[in-house]
This record gives C-alpha cells, sequence and structure tokens, in this order.
C-alpha cells in the first residue's frame, strides 16, 4: 500500500469513528441538559417565594368599620377591590397598583397600594373620630394558612395608639410584636406611633406593620393616618444573626424614607388644592359672582 492510500484509508477510519461517536455524544449531551432543566425549574418552583393574592382588612371607619377583600392578579396588580357595606365609597382614581376610594361621608379617603411583597391600606381622614375603634388584617401570608392580626387604635388628644390583639397563625408560623416606635413634636402638633407584626414560617418572614399619624396645621385643621403595611421579604436561610439585623435596620430606613416621601406627596397635594381654590375665587371675583 502506498502513502497516498495508507494516508486515505487513516481519513476513512477517523471520519467514520466520528459518525459513530456522534450519536452517543448527543445523547450524552442530552442526558446532561434535561436533569439540568428540571432540576432548575423545581427548584425555582421550590424557592419562589409565595405571592400573596388576597388581603382581608377591616377598618375602623365610618363608625361601623369598612371591610375590604383585595385580589392580585399573578402579576401582582390589584384585580380587584370588593367592599362591605358595598355601597360605603366610590373609586376616585384606578391604576393597576393603587385604588382610590372617597367614603360615604365624602371626606375620608382609602387608598389601596399594591406592588411586588407589599400590600399597602391607608386611611386619610380628618379627625381622629374617623378613625377610632377596632380593626382587623387577614391574609394567606406564607401558603400555608390564614394569618389573622386584630388591632385597636385610639387617640389621648392627638397621640395615637394601636394595640394589637392575639394573632391567629396556622402550624409553622410564629408572630412576634415588636415595641412599638412613638414620637411627638416638640410643638406638640404632630404625633406618630408604630407597631409591627413579624411573621416567620421556616425560611421566610414577613412583616405587617400598623402606623398612625396625626398632624395640626396653622390654620388649626387636623389630618389623621392610618395605614397597615403587608411586606413579605426574601428568603434568609443560612443567614448569621448580623446579617438579619441589617435587613431590620434597612427596613426601618426604607419605611422612614417612604413615609417622608408619603407626607411630601400629600404637601404637595394640599398646596395644589390650595393654589386651585384661590384660582376659582379669583376667576368668581372676576366674574362678579360672590
Amino acid at each position: 500500500m502506498t502513502l497516498r492510500e495508507r494516508k486515505s484509508t487513516l481519513i476513512a477510519c477517523l471520519t467514520l469513528a466520528a459518525v459513530v461517536a456522534l450519536p452517543g455524544m448527543a445523547l450524552a449531551e442530552n442526558d446532561k441538559t434535561a436533569p439540568t432543566e428540571t432540576g432548575t425549574t423545581d427548584s425555582a418552583a421550590t424557592s419562589a417565594d409565595h405571592q400573596v393574592t388576597e388581603v382581608l382588612t377591616t377598618l375602623p371607619v365610618l363608625g361601623t368599620g369598612l371591610s375590604l377583600t383585595i385580589t392580585r392578579d399573578e402579576t401582582g396588580a390589584i384585580a380587584s377591590v370588593g367592599l362591605d357595606p358595598a355601597d360605603a365609597a366610590t373609586v376616585i382614581k384606578e391604576k393597576d397598583h393603587k385604588v382610590v376610594f372617597l367614603l360615604s361621608d365624602e371626606d375620608t379617603v382609602v387608598v389601596v397600594k399594591a406592588r411586588g411583597g407589599s400590600i399597602r391600606t391607608k386611611v386619610k381622614a380628618d379627625a381622629t373620630a374617623d378613625v377610632t375603634g377596632p380593626g382587623s388584617w387577614s391574609a394567606d401570608v406564607f401558603g400555608n394558612g390564614i394569618v389573622t392580626i386584630p388591632y385597636t387604635v385610639s387617640f389621648d388628644g392627638i397621640t395615637p395608639t394601636i394595640t394589637i390583639g392575639e394573632v391567629i397563625a396556622p402550624d409553622g408560623v410564629t408572630a412576634e410584636v415588636s415595641e412599638a416606635k412613638t414620637r411627638t413634636s416638640d410643638d406638640g402638633d404632630k404625633s406618630f406611633y408604630k407597631v409591627k407584626v413579624k411573621l416567620t414560617s421556616d425560611d421566610e418572614r414577613a412583616k405587617v406593620s400598623f402606623v398612625a399619624k396625626v398632624s395640626v396645621n396653622d390654620e388649626g385643621e387636623t389630618k389623621v393616618r392610618l395605614a397597615v403595611d403587608l411586606k413579605s421579604y426574601d428568603r434568609f436561610k443560612d443567614r448569621d444573626d448580623d446579617r438579619r439585623d441589617k435587613w431590620d435596620r434597612d427596613d426601618d430606613d426604607d419605611d422612614r424614607h417612604r413615609d417622608k416621601r408619603d407626607h411630601d406627596d400629600e404637601e404637595r397635594g394640599d398646596d395644589r388644592d390650595r393654589d386651585k381654590d384661590r384660582d376659582d375665587d379669583d376667576d368668581n371675583g372676576e366674574n362678579g359672582e360672590t
């Protein structure tokens, strides 16, 4: 056999070996890929945080109380808000993640917000009596049963207090009521009260915050704010206590920033309303109306 013939034979053998090996290589690749994809899917399904899709909250408003059933869709947007009594309020603003109601007294406003792991219900009133009395909050926080938190709102002058009742939780869920945080301005025209219920289930945690704020402006007008806010968090398995403490500190910082942002938004809204009222008065004066 010549050198040319030996080269041709060697090339043919190598080509044949490669062709024979390819199905096995492809099968091995498929065997390697399939478990990885299945494993990833199973892991994601197992580790994904449970999304709270429904919250039932009863607010101490209108004297007899108002119950809201807040339902979210799979994207986290607000799908519906049911009221009991049904005719207690009308919708004055509606977006995917926010619904605003005006109550039948035509002064008190209820705002519902939902985004990510947070669902917040907020009442804006003009008198402490409008948000005084018992309320409750319920939701399936971790996907293993309903957590119910009763509370009572009371005032001493403009100083609010929120008393948390006995928390009802399913097996495997623990509830811890934090020490309340209070603040009163030096002038005595602003007061703040906040208490949190920290919930834990295995390696998941969440918290429900109850906040009441009262302020009196220079004209003697009173503004009262009551908010109930659920925040669910990522899992914290294998984190040490220092990291958990930092998580709590960062969370409190977020709350302070958000409270300040809400206050600034309210002040800007009030300024816009006052400007509009002045413009209307000027127009009426120019038109000779009294």
